[in-house]
């Protein structure tokens, strides 16, 4: 297993640049555990478009609960309204 990972600064500008490069030229297996609601929406349609998973998103939106519309994302911690 190698492990890549590159900064994308919180922006969610720049997570779509990187998360191109891990797919498109790093032809990565799948993003585990990526940071932030606003950076992970900025992907999702993209990352499951090409069918690569987006595992355990640390966030708590509840829109990470989706799998009819998004079935390669998956959140890991409890949506903001169940930890509440």
């Amino acid at each position: 297993i190698t492990f890549i990972s590159y900064d994308d600064g919180y922006s969610p500008a720049k997570t779509v640049e990187q998360a191109r490069k891990l797919i498109e030229d790093d032809e990565v297996l799948l993003v585990f555990g990526s940071v932030g609601t606003a950076s992970n929406a900025a992907v999702r349609k993209y990352m499951n478009e090409k069918q690569v998973p987006q595992l355990f998103i640390a966030s708590g939106a509840s829109k990470w609960n989706d799998p009819k519309n998004y079935p390669w994302t998956m959140g890991w911690q409890p949506s903001y309204q169940d930890e509440a």
